[in-house]
């Protein structure tokens, strides 16, 4: 079934990521422009911008019960803001090249965010420092992700192995792969035994995150998969690719079920509402939208 988007959301460049707030009444984008938008839903009117990154913001996320915008960006720091006022809370320093990626763990105390400098680091988002420096990659990181039970993180870039790392102790555990090119997106299921990745090919591969084994691999997209997001019930798993589709699917059989419509380049960021009714993407098109499904 094709979904036409409900809202159409624009920056002054491609816009990188999404998020959601945790009741669903907010969106926020960030973008190659450098800013950050807050936007009301589903009336789709803007209520901040958010202006102090120096590059482009790669990931935004919701904190402290929607009272604060985590922002990760390019130009190397973590930034918070506060949602009440829309004003700068804390900027945070630590890669030595392009920050790529970030994600918060379950419960938004720490963070993990990865960089060109092929390290990740471990934050302690509450007090604003640096826990950690991990390393192991051989090149850079282009994707992170926690599981669900907070106990693990994974990350991938160019180097073709998804790396596992313990939290406790902050050491690499395992790798899953490799991949046959460059992985660009990783995504655990809400239960934490199954982790989607896309990488720079049309196929998404779900693997069996305790053994490491590739359960099966979903073929739906005719470009490059860029990100991939399962619903908060596990049931749908979405997928943004630079075939400019965003494709709902099932995890289980592969089987597409929606296909989502109205961007005109590269999607680089989906997600779900937590009430799993809608879903917002980021595109190269300048534009963040939105369907109900």
């Amino acid at each position: 079934m094709i979904l036409e988007s409900t809202l159409t959301l624009r920056h002054n460049n491609a816009v990188y990521s999404v998020a959601f707030s945790s009741d669903g009444s907010l969106l926020a984008s960030g973008s190659l422009d450098k800013s950050i938008k807050i936007w009301e839903l589903p009336s789709g009117q803007q209520k901040f911008r958010l202006e102090g990154h120096r590059e482009a913001v790669c990931t935004v996320s919701f904190q402290e019960g929607d009272a604060t915008l985590l922002s990760a960006s390019l130009d190397k720091t973590l930034r918070t803001w506060d949602l009440t006022d829309g004003k700068l809370k804390s900027t945070i320093p630590g890669h030595q090249t392009y920050l790529t990626c970030m994600a918060p763990s379950p419960d938004g105390t720490l963070a993990v965010s990865g960089s060109h400098d092929k390290t990740l680091i471990l934050w302690n988002v509450t007090a604003s420092q640096q826990l950690a420096t991990l390393t192991g990659h051989t090149d850079l990181i282009s994707c992170v992700a926690w599981s669900p039970d907070g106990r693990f993180i994974v990350s991938a870039g160019h180097d073709l192995l998804i790396r596992v790392w313990s939290v406790e102790t902050r050491q690499q555990v395992r790798e899953i792969g490799p991949h046959p090119k460059p992985i660009q997106g990783l995504a655990f299921s809400p239960d934490g035994t199954v982790l989607a990745a896309g990488d720079e090919t049309p196929v998404v591969r779900l693997w069996n995150f305790a053994s490491g084994e590739q359960r099966r691999t979903i073929e739906n997209h005719t470009a490059a998969v860029k990100t991939v997001e399962f619903s908060p019930d596990g049931t749908l798993l979405a997928s943004g690719a630079s075939d400019s589709l965003a494709l709902l699917q099932n995890p289980k059989t592969g089987e597409l079920l929606h296909t989502l419509k109205g961007h005109r380049n590269t999607i680089y960021d989906i997600a779900f509402s937590p009430d799993g009714r809608q879903v917002a993407s980021a595109a190269f098109d300048r534009t963040a939208r939105v369907w109900q499904l």
